[in-house]
């Protein structure tokens, strides 16, 4: 395995592709970073760094559509479920203390908690479970509890009163509340919110000035503003315009779970652990070099939801680079997108943050290209996943015709159409005020699942169908699974 070049990418290179890729995609602005070995590098505020990374970024475009200011290189972008990571090294740093470890149960830190309807659930989830989105908690409520001090704890009470998604352990079901239930493990363990914990145990030792979860903080900075899709989901435009969100932050009691904001430099500091056996660039040690392995190790196999990922590890997701090893994360808040993979083999790290919802594949295809400056070769998945244009066979509707339904989410799948079954989404959250019902058809894919190509973007969507060892019937689609509730 030839490694990359030393001396790090190119800035002038990485700048231009940056710049492209604003064009290509219609994100008014954007930050990119690159870590991989090279020269002995400077840490952006001045401090030499120890861990033989160099570091590129480039920025470029405004940080809102409204103000027309621009994006500078210590501006502050969102990195929504980045910011599970970031929890997940807490909830480690506690079990490298023997204050906790993933087999605690959940209900041994915080007594009140429980699961709508699930006992067994409710006596029997650990730390690895919500880790691992493994718990069956309900993960994308989003409500406005307040500012106060106590926002995660009423959280937990408030998701609690939603019934289990899945059984416990699994299928895997992506789970925002689970992270913010992990926060409060955290808050209850340390004495303090979970804000402070960000900044006393990570931000600060670490010699991060530019980490920031509460908005009076990101004031302080310059800061990016999301920008939403401008017209309806349904109309085949790419790239399609955008306008300034209204809603700059997710509530605070969802903190935990997605509300890091930070400069590209920062971020890729703060991921520089996981190629440095838990050392900061200053060489302060924030996790145990077996932390680390034990984040960067699957817990979780994807196997039976598509192609494009392997599984999930403690916190990161596996992203298939085919013969590649990697880890990696994305985000997503109002109107904010970021990406991060990491190359643990090749010390090497690939971040991108953006301010408009067409970020999710502008990072990807930015990764993509640097991977390939830096002798990665191509990705070999996902690429755009094959499909088949066939129609699908009677003996197959079975299992897939249907409507499915949890919390914010109602899909439907009926026959008709060009491949003989039709799926008509409802719009959610993610879909901005501009979200309308989509009524696509279904196509197979030539690795045996299925996809969905929205007017809205340039790759296919992958979906699967599964069954729970309970024989409740899913659709999982962003890893997140669905159940059927009722046949048509």
């Amino acid at each position: 395995m030839a490694a990359p070049a030393a001396g790090g990418i190119e800035t002038g290179w990485l700048d231009g592709l940056l710049h492209t890729a604003l064009r290509q995609y219609a994100v008014p602005g954007a930050v990119c970073g690159v870590l991989m070995p090279g020269r002995r590098g400077a840490h952006p505020h001045g401090d030499e760094t120890d861990c033989g990374l160099d570091m590129s970024c480039a920025h470029a475009g405004v940080v809102s559509m409204a103000t027309q200011y621009p994006v500078l290189p210590d501006t502050l972008f969102q990195i929504g479920s980045i910011s599970k990571i970031w929890t997940t090294v807490l909830a480690m740093q506690l079990i490298d203390e023997g204050k906790l470890s993933l087999a605690t149960r959940v209900v041994d830190v915080l007594p009140d908690f429980s699961i709508a309807g699930a006992p067994d659930s409710t006596k029997g989830c650990t730390i690895r479970h919500l880790m691992c989105h493994i718990s069956g908690i309900e993960g994308d409520a989003f409500p406005d509890l307040g500012r106060d001090d106590d926002a995660v704890a009423r959280y937990v009470r408030y998701i609690g009163g939603f019934p289990a998604r899945t059984e416990l352990g699994g299928p895997l079901s992506y789970s925002n509340g689970a992270f913010v239930i992990l926060g409060r493990v955290v808050e209850v363990l340390r004495g303090m919110t979970w804000d402070e914990a960000i900044q006393r145990y990570i931000a600060r030792p670490m010699g991060l000035h530019d980490v920031c979860t509460l908005p009076e903080d990101v004031l302080l900075h310059s800061s990016a503003l999301g920008h939403h899709r401008a017209v309806a989901t349904n109309v085949p435009v790419f790239p399609a315009p955008v306008e300034p969100t209204d809603i700059w932050q997710l509530p605070r009691c969802t903190g935990p779970c997605g509300s890091v904001s930070c400069s590209i430099h920062d971020l890729l500091a703060f991921a520089s652990l996981f190629l440095n056996g838990g050392v900061a660039p200053n060489g302060t040690r924030i996790l145990s070099a077996a932390a680390v392995r034990q984040m960067l190790t699957m817990q979780v196999s994807l196997a039976d939801q598509g192609v494009e990922n392997l599984g999930w590890a403690l916190g990161w997701q596996i992203p298939n680079w085919g013969s590649e090893r990697a880890v990696g994360h994305g985000g997503a808040t109002e109107g904010q997108r970021a990406g991060i993979v990491l190359f643990p083999d090749r010390r090497m790290i690939i971040a991108t943050l953006t301010n408009a919802d067409a970020g999710t594949e502008m990072a990807a295809h930015i990764a993509a290209c640097v991977a390939g400056r830096a002798g990665l070769g191509q990705k070999t998945v996902p690429q755009p996943v094959p499909i088949a244009d066939d129609v699908i066979p009677d003996d197959r509707k079975d299992s897939i015709i249907g409507v499915y339904e949890r919390h914010g989410e109602h899909i439907e799948f009926r026959a008709g159409g060009p491949t003989g079954v039709l799926a008509m989404i409802d719009p959610d959250d993610d879909d901005g005020p501009n979200g309308v019902r989509l009524v696509l058809p279904l196509h197979r894919t030539a690795q045996g699942f299925y996809a969905l190509r929205r007017p809205d973007e340039r790759g296919l969507t992958e979906i699967a169908f599964l069954d729970g060892a309970d024989g409740t019937h899913y659709v999982a689609c962003g890893h997140r699974v669905t159940p059927r509730v009722r046949m048509h």
